[in-house]
């Protein structure tokens, strides 16, 4: 991927790279923010983060983006396309951004971005994605991008304590609506 950020209306796109940690650190520490998240991710700190999915996109060919607001270098959240399969065209996607930044429409905007990357520049034909059953706020964003629910996995994913369902969406090239 090149330097050049993916500019939308209000964020911004650009690779995540090792100095956006700390930006991340904050939303890793705030639990609300991340209580629907796996308990990896949740039980890591910013750098940790960061070197991991960095490590982890030179092996599966995935893409990872800080988000910023337009005009800012403030971190605000992350999003990546990960688990390629080159063959089938295909990946997923994963997203959450800070607490005070919910409801402002930076997480649809970046899911729109990233989205229209991943099928202009990768090629793909599907984006999944999965998400805890409850989780309206994500679920949401993902509909008003143009993912569509295409099930539900009993027990699919591990929160705390406990084993929760979770939705499986899905976006086809063509179904990305516009902003």
């Amino acid at each position: 991927m090149g330097s050049s950020p993916l500019l939308g209306n209000s964020v911004q796109l650009r690779p995540l790279r090792l100095s956006d940690a700390p930006g991340l650190d904050v939303v890793l520490r705030d639990p609300l923010a991340t209580q629907m998240l796996p308990p990896r991710v949740r039980k890591e700190r910013g750098i940790h983060f960061v070197t991991r999915v960095l490590n982890e996109q030179r092996t599966d060919g995935g893409v990872s983006f800080a988000i910023l607001p337009a005009g800012s270098r403030a971190v605000v959240g992350q999003i990546r396309l990960f688990n390629l399969s080159p063959l089938e065209r295909r990946v997923e996607v994963g997203y959450w951004i800070r607490r005070v930044d919910w409801g402002r429409g930076f997480g649809t905007e970046a899911l729109r971005l990233a989205c229209g990357y991943g099928f202009r520049v990768m090629s793909l034909h599907r984006i999944g994605a999965t998400v805890v059953v409850g989780n309206d706020r994500s679920r949401k964003v993902l509909e008003h991008v143009g993912f569509r629910l295409e099930g539900r996995a009993r027990g699919g994913a591990r929160l705390a304590h406990r084993w929760a369902d979770v939705w499986m969406f899905g976006l086809l090239r063509g179904e990305l609506r516009p902003g």
